[in-house]
């Protein structure tokens, strides 16, 4: 939580302010991953899961950050459950369900039921009524499903959100469901945001987002002690990528609330002949939702990859009934990514995509305002050898219709297909004192301006070696040093 602390001169309104971006600590992402033209069976997901919540937590999971008798909401992606041809309904378009009961269940096992406990899953469904699983509208948590018999029914088959539409989640995890278009002005809370750009955002925000301190100040028990992402791996025709930075645009109600204007009015994003105008106002107003509550851990549904999402290119930027069966365009990506930390996940699925970090305006703009690093010199992803092997893999597969993903969709630019060699080598080690070595190790190019090196990294049996400057010195040409200094990317 970020807010500003002075005084505020009107008590109905909160004011935050962006801070900058310091941190020089690398941040983990988790990948897990597997390569297979089948689709994968729900043990082989379960455990990508906890592959990539332990490269990121370690031993502890989800219980490092999730006590007993915790209040935890789950936000999800559940845009388009109509959209699809048939038998594939919401494929590539919402979050799987699977991932979704599998996390929750998790979840559920850690808080409990008792006391204070809490469990939430939320998304917005595009109606006002309270009902999260209305059966008269394809747009409700009850149709959100994972087909298995693909008759574009729900049935006891499928893997559903709700397939007895009950309001709570399937799976056992006691979850209740919310719509967030359901909470209205008295619902939430409004705040006045400054930006690195210098302009004011308003953002209207459930109150269930309200941190344990934020409730208790102002004499509530709605709060939120843990709020977690399960956004999908997609492409979009606004802002080129949408993961967990732009899985928070769903908080935000279609309608115009205590003056924030609504989904419907997009910051004045409109359409014009070059692409979008205003673009940077939704970055904003998306960075701004962060900086008042941002996530405390995502989860990534790469399972699949939308290549010209939201939903397709065939229905535009969301979907209309003339288009509802038209298929979306797809592919089976079969990872997972977890981080603490939206943007630096942001960034490493805007690569599994095929696309350039840098392209990608919402991800720059997060960064300004604190949100993370979108930096790949300071992203730790575990796994990194699977993670260049599993794209290498994709362009086989998929290569040259399918991946990468659609070139300047939403303004993202295809990453340069692009040849590293380097020379790499070393001394034996020398013991200093007990548990330390030097090591001298020299890595040659050739580089150039195009391809420069992000980090030097030593592994040893799998594990990376933290170097203490003063023990372990680095033999490394003054050009390639400069690079390293410069923290420049690489593909």
């Amino acid at each position: 939580m970020k807010e500003n602390k002075e005084a505020k001169p009107n008590d109905d309104i909160k004011y935050a302010h962006f801070k900058p971006y310091s941190s020089k600590k690398l941040v983990p992402v988790g990948f897990s991953c597997i390569q297979t033209t089948k689709e994968l069976s729900d043990k082989e997901v379960f455990d990508m899961i906890d592959q990539a919540i332990y490269e990121v937590l370690g031993h502890e999971g989800l219980a490092k950050i999730i006590k007993p008798g915790y209040k935890v909401v789950i936000k999800v992606n559940l845009i388009g459950c109509s959209v699809g041809k048939r038998g594939e309904k919401n494929r590539g378009g919402i979050t799987d369900p699977r991932i979704v009961r599998y996390v929750t269940k998790k979840v559920y096992n850690i808080i409990g039921n008792e006391g204070t406990a809490d469990l939430k899953v939320v998304d917005a469904t595009f109606y006002k009524d309270k009902n999260p699983s209305l059966k008269e509208t394809d747009i409700s948590f009850y149709w959100a499903r994972l087909e298995r018999t693909r008759d574009n029914a729900v049935d006891r088959d499928d893997v559903c959100y709700d397939g007895n539409a009950n309001g709570y989640l399937d799976g056992g995890s006691h979850a209740r469901l919310i719509n967030l278009d359901s909470l209205l002005e008295e619902d939430r809370d409004l705040t006045k945001v400054t930006m690195a750009s210098t302009n004011e955002v308003t953002v209207c925000l459930p109150k269930l987002l309200r941190t344990r301190e934020q409730a208790i100040s102002e004499g509530s028990d709605e709060y939120c002690d843990v709020l977690i992402g399960l956004p999908i791996l997609k492409s979009h025709g606004i802002l080129g990528m949408t993961g967990a930075v732009k899985l928070h645009y769903g908080f935000r109600h279609y309608e115009n609330m205590k003056g924030d204007d609504g989904r419907y009015g997009h910051n004045g994003c409109l359409p014009s002949e070059g692409g979008f105008l205003h673009k940077e106002l939704l970055c904003d107003y998306l960075s701004a939702e962060h900086i008042v509550r941002d996530y405390d851990f995502v989860i990534m549904d790469c399972l699949t990859g939308n290549r010209s999402g939201p939903m397709n290119l065939q229905s535009g930027l969301l979907y209309n009934d003339v288009s509802k069966n038209t298929n979306i365009d797809y592919i089976l990506i079969n990872a997972v990514l977890a981080s603490r930390d939206s943007v630096a996940i942001d960034t490493v699925e805007t690569v599994l995509a095929g696309y350039n970090p840098d392209s990608v305006e919402l991800l720059t703009n997060a960064h300004e305002n604190g949100l993370g690093t979108n930096d790949p010199s300071y992203i730790l992803l575990s796994g990194l050898d699977s993670f260049d092997k599993h794209r290498q893999y994709l362009y086989k597969k998929y290569s040259p219709d399918h991946y990468p993903f659609l070139n300047g969709h939403g303004g993202a630019q295809v990453l340069e297909k692009k040849t590293f060699e380097a020379k790499i080598t070393f001394d034996e080690p020398k013991k200093l004192s007990e548990g330390n070595y030097a090591i001298w190790y020299k890595v040659e190019g050739p580089y150039s301006q195009q391809l420069d090196l992000s980090r030097v990294e030593l592994w040893i049996g799998r594990k990376r070696i933290t170097p203490q400057p003063l023990l372990i010195r680095q033999a490394v040409n003054v050009e390639l040093l400069t690079k390293i200094q410069n923290s420049s990317r690489a593909n």
